[in-house]
């Protein structure tokens, strides 16, 4: 009885000794994961796409269940993939994102920016894809960023995205329309008046980024308003290029001046 007595009271010992140890761990451990996650932050507003990509697989490492590693890694290969000229690498590159954002998804349903994510890389997968597929796709992307708006109200990049779909979509050609209700009953409706509404919203709740400014600069373009066009266009040149991007972004904003201009005149 007393030796019974004894081994419990070491087992007690042992367990107040070593479960603050533990805790400790779990706590160091969710920190070292915080810390990648800042540092990848980091030398993403300093363009370095592969050091923002390394700091943040260095987080998946120490905690692979966490959703804001996960769609941060998505977004990363998504821009390693916009830069590559490789069409095998690219796609690679972009099915990489898909996986890691709807692991995402897995680990955290309610996470607006992992289906977000998903729906950028799908797309990006979808763009390489044939008619069938790519229409298949197409219904995945809204289904994805929908949720992702659902999520977040604030989701710009979520706007950004359902926005571009409408217009996509809404300017398919008789052949792609009608392929696409052959094979699947058709696409959601879609259309440019919505797009220009999506892409508004998004500039409205992010307006220093000049992507959301020269999409709706486009939309407008489709839809003949020239005016609202040149005033978008006007905001990408005003707005200071920051992401790696926006310097390409800019070269294509002045060139679509020079066409809408014309039409202006």
């Amino acid at each position: 009885m007393k030796k019974q007595l004894l081994y419990g009271m070491v087992i007690v010992c042992w367990l107040v000794s070593v479960l603050p140890i533990l805790g400790i761990g779990l706590a160091v451990q969710a920190e070292d994961a915080a810390t990648h996650i800042e540092q990848g932050e980091q030398h993403r507003k300093n363009n370095q796409t592969q050091a923002e990509l390394d700091a943040f697989l260095q987080a998946n490492k120490i905690d692979p269940n966490n959703a804001e590693v996960l769609w941060r890694l998505a977004r990363a290969y998504v821009d390693l993939g916009n830069v590559e000229k490789e069409k095998a690498k690219q796609r690679k590159l972009y099915q990489t994102a898909e996986s890691y954002a709807k692991k995402g998804i897995q680990v955290d349903p309610n996470h607006s920016r992992c289906h977000t994510y998903d729906g950028v890389a799908v797309g990006k997968v979808a763009l390489g894809e044939g008619s069938k597929e790519k229409v298949r796709l197409s219904a995945e992307v809204k289904k994805s960023v929908e949720k992702a708006i659902e999520l977040d109200p604030k989701n710009d990049t979520a706007y950004h995205l359902l926005g571009r779909w409408h217009r996509n979509v809404a300017n398919l050609s008789g052949i792609s329309k009608a392929f696409a209700k052959i094979l699947y009953g058709g696409l959601p409706p879609a259309s440019n008046q919505e797009a220009a509404e999506y892409l508004k919203k998004a500039t409205e709740l992010a307006p220093d980024y000049i992507n959301h400014h020269l999409e709706l600069a486009i939309t407008y373009q489709t839809m003949k308003e020239w005016q609202s066009a040149l005033d978008e266009l006007d905001q990408v040149d005003q707005l200071p290029a920051k992401a790696k991007q926006d310097p390409e972004y800019k070269k294509t904003a002045q060139q679509l001046r020079k066409t809408i201009e014309k039409k202006v005149k």
